[in-house]
């Protein structure tokens, strides 16, 4: 079609090695079939979430961005999701105790420099294979009642409070809120919305990054990878 740029998906295999080992601890469902995906020659729809709880992006960020800039180099496409309606929530993920929840202006305030910061690793000046900017509040915002009734219907308590810090808040006797369940769910559905085929996430993020897979699955019956 005219006015269109079709992006040329680079099957390289040093390049797919690299990207599947370096700085990566796991890969599911596993790194035999990520990589088939890889070789298809098929462009990829991938992303990373980010919770905008701080000012700055941090050190341990720039490995994830990292990761990303190589499937970018690839010909993938790739989304940052900034997590504006969840952080308003608090991701109790890896965490001993309730997450402080962000108000609306917090949050904004924190977003003003994020592009810039991520800039330095992420092309977002790629004009051929542009990477896209969401926030999750598009979508998250607008779910009613009874959609996360129905979301939380493909979970169990069980899986919920299986998380070791959940575990380790229940034996020091330490609150565990209702509304922390909220957040893998809300995560995972951000998976549906952007209907991606792979998720970017640091080893506290496996089991909201599972959830998405999960959730997939159900909507849309479609793999999704996560490293």
């Amino acid at each position: 079609m005219f006015g269109t740029t079709k992006t040329r998906v680079i099957v390289d295999e040093k390049k797919i090695d690299e990207v599947l080992s370096r700085s990566v601890s796991a890969i599911y469902p596993n790194k035999e079939l990520l990589k088939e995906k890889l070789f298809s020659g098929k462009q990829m729809r991938i992303y990373m979430g980010i919770d905008p709880t701080a000012t700055y992006a941090h050190i341990g960020h720039a490995t994830n961005y990292i990761v990303l800039k190589r499937l970018h180099n690839l010909g993938h496409k790739i989304i940052i999701l900034i997590g504006d309606f969840t952080a308003m929530i608090g991701d109790p993920s890896d965490k001993n105790a309730e997450r402080k929840r962000l108000s609306k202006e917090e949050v904004l305030g924190n977003l003003k420099t994020f592009k810039e910061q991520i800039g330095k690793i992420i092309d977002f000046k790629d004009k051929n294979n542009p990477v896209e900017l969401r926030f999750n509040s598009e979508w998250l915002s607008k779910l009613t009642f009874e959609d996360g009734v129905e979301l939380a219907s493909h979970f169990t308590v069980q899986q919920m409070i299986e998380r070791d810090n959940f575990q380790k808040r229940i034996k020091e006797n330490k609150p565990l809120y209702i509304h922390e369940f909220f957040y893998p769910l809300m995560q995972g559905y951000d998976s549906v919305a952007l209907d991606v085929d792979m998720e970017v996430g640091g080893t506290d993020q496996t089991f909201n990054m599972l959830a998405g897979r999960t959730l997939l699955k159900v909507y849309k019956n479609k793999e999704k990878f996560v490293i």
